[in-house]
């Protein structure tokens, strides 16, 4: 549990978030905060913000926020009417130290999401371990196409509006509802999504019975909840009359008579009826039980079903979800994929397989050190289906090697080997004769496009 969290109630924190004018964000980098920074601006707020790193996001916030500073001080959140800090963040930080010293309103991110999504009609969370940042972009894709003009709020940069959020009407949120640290557990959804439950986050959650009673109060939240009827783990949740999708169980929405082989094509039953036929661009299993979601949360809200079978059609998808890059002298096609769990691994390199490579190289990186411990022997298998693996470092992301794994050692138990230097693995896909090459992981690997 958050030692930071305040028992702020709904009315209380709402009236501290109107009447502040100024700001503070601590972690402001990060793509769900500076997505919130930008919408502060919107609302005609003055923002400020620390991150320990200037990125892409924070450049953006340069030009229209007051300040953003990239050195943690003592006094930098001084005299601020709100403060606003990220999980990633230690509660050591400077920033955070001055707002608990000062006594100024002090929340956390998903704390603020909450808060300005209870101003709006319709709310829509986007829960599950996997697949949550491209269905909520669906779903938008979805909702924007029926001219309903939402307000979006994504955990990845939408490729139809190039960037993670969209301002919009106070009629529609869509929202990714993130499970770790239970932040989704500050979220009010009159439709609450369920994608899938799994074992992640190993190192707040420490059994599956954490798991399932997180997502349990999370299902409690919504008016209406949706859930993957295939998914073993949500099958443990006691839900009322749920709206169910899926492939191969008895549910409300099914996808049946499958077609992969141009493409993805698959036609949506209600009970027994047929609804209508989709076609995806892209490929995997996993994204007909995204689109299939995405089809019955739009349907149940009253889009007509051309309009939904048009936007799914018209989906570009989501940054570095199975993003093709470029093609390399080689010949071989470059994707780049946040895969960073066992199970999104299995599904991206089926998903190529799909798409007809026969000849894949898979470059992981591995992120966290506490996940790559807990979920070890799951890693050691997951990569079977490509050609040649090669692992590179583990990203601690905000963790200490406290468990004494070895990506060396990962690197051998899965099949591949292992290479530390960036640059060498970049000469390694210039050179290679693989027909797909696939840059996973959630950390930084991107860095890599600069030596392709």
């Amino acid at each position: 549990m958050d030692s930071l969290k305040n028992a702020y109630g709904e009315k209380t924190l709402k009236q501290i978030f109107k009447n502040a004018k100024k700001v503070f964000f601590v972690g402001i980098g990060g793509i769900s905060m500076s997505s919130l920074a930008e919408y502060c601006i919107y609302l005609g707020k003055e923002v400020y913000g620390y991150d320990r790193e200037r990125n892409e996001a924070c450049k953006k916030l340069e030009r229209v926020a007051k300040k953003i500073k990239y050195c943690s001080t003592p006094d930098s959140a001084s005299h601020m009417d709100l403060v606003v800090y990220t999980s990633a963040m230690s509660h050591d930080n400077f920033e955070i130290q001055c707002a608990i010293r000062e006594r100024l309103p002090l929340v956390s991110r998903a704390e603020l999401l909450g808060c300005i999504m209870s101003d709006f009609t319709h709310r829509i969370g986007v829960a599950g371990m996997h697949g949550k940042s491209t269905v909520t972009s669906l779903i938008a894709h979805i909702y924007e196409y029926a001219s309903l003009n939402p307000t979006v709020f994504c955990g990845a940069v939408m490729k139809e509006y190039l960037s993670p959020y969209k301002f919009g009407t106070k009629e529609n949120i869509i929202f990714e509802a993130c499970e770790y640290k239970d932040s989704f557990l500050e979220f009010c959804p009159t439709d609450a999504i369920i994608l899938n439950i799994d074992r992640d986050h190993p190192d707040y959650f420490k059994t599956d019975g954490q798991i399932i009673s997180s997502f349990q109060k999370y299902a409690d939240k919504g008016d209406r909840v949706f859930i993957n009827a295939d998914d073993n783990m949500s099958s443990l949740l006691k839900i009322k009359s749920p709206v169910t999708f899926g492939i191969s169980s008895r549910a409300v929405y099914e996808a049946k008579n499958i077609c992969t082989k141009y493409g993805t094509k698959f036609t949506v039953y209600r009970g027994s009826t047929p609804v209508t036929d989709c076609t995806l661009k892209q490929s995997g299993e996993h994204m007909i039980y995204n689109a299939l979601c995405a089809f019955a949360t739009a349907y149940e809200n009253g889009i007509p079903k051309d309009a939904i079978k048009e936007a799914i059609y018209t989906f570009k998808g989501s940054e570095r979800r199975l993003e093709f890059y470029k093609k390399v002298q080689g010949g071989g096609s470059v994707f780049f994929d946040y895969a960073h769990h066992p199970a999104e691994i299995k599904a991206t390199i089926s998903a190529l397989s799909e798409m007809r490579f026969s000849n894949i190289l898979c470059i992981f990186q591995p992120h966290t050190y506490s996940r790559t411990y807990a979920l070890y022997k799951e890693f050691a298998a997951c990569a079977k289906g490509a050609a040649r693996l090669i692992v590179t470092d583990i990203y601690p992301a905000r963790e200490e090697n406290i468990y004494g794994v070895s990506q060396e050692a990962l690197a051998k138990d899965m099949g591949g080997e292992y290479i530390s230097s960036i640059e060498e693995i970049s000469n390694e896909i210039k050179n290679c004769k693989n027909d797909a090459i696939v840059i996973m992981g959630a950390g930084d690997i991107i860095k890599i496009k600069k030596f392709l």
